[in-house]
């Protein structure tokens, strides 16, 4: 069995009461095609990005879960026909959730007040190599530089004068 997550967004249509019964719906199809829902999340309604059907707003669930690949191709064709979902997306791997850009380890450390992992893990001091002697630098004066000539400023001629 693969895992999977299932990213989904429900017509707006849907009424916020039965919105429990759309998701427990598409929970059903998941188990009868062999698969387990490991968890399920209701982001509730939101704003689309885009128009999607014409409509502005879903509402997004995101449900982790487990199916052979067999049952993912047979949910993608539900969830297809499905007319309360307007789109979704299976992705194969459970994608791990981080806020901020650091891993959850190094959040529920920093959260829990100890140094983060990664400033604990600095390299040995005999690793880090001493910075180079710089080389005396020549300080040339400045007026020895060559002088650039000017060009003389030329003179515009005389636009020819149009025939009349």
């Amino acid at each position: 069995m693969n895992e999977y997550e299932l990213l989904y967004i429900l017509s707006p249509r849907v009424p916020a009461d039965d919105v429990a019964n759309a998701i427990e719906r598409v929970s059903a199809i998941i188990t009868t095609q062999g698969g387990e829902v490991l968890s399920t999340d209701n982001w509730g309604r939101r704003r689309l990005a885009y128009p999607i059907r014409q409509y502005f707003e879903g509402t997004y669930v995101l449900i982790t879960l487990k199916m052979p690949p067999a049952g993912a191709v047979a949910l993608e064709a539900g969830l297809r026909l499905a007319e309360e979902v307007i789109r979704h997306l299976l992705i194969a791997g459970i994608v791990p959730r981080t806020s901020g850009g650091r891993p959850r380890e190094e959040r529920e450390a920093f959260d829990a007040g100890s140094a983060p992992i990664a400033a604990t893990e600095a390299p040995a001091a005999e690793a880090v190599e001493a910075p180079a002697a710089e080389a005396p630098v020549s300080e040339a004066p400045v007026s020895d530089a060559p002088a650039v000539a000017e060009a003389p400023a030329e003179e515009a001629e005389p636009a020819p004068a149009a025939a009349e």
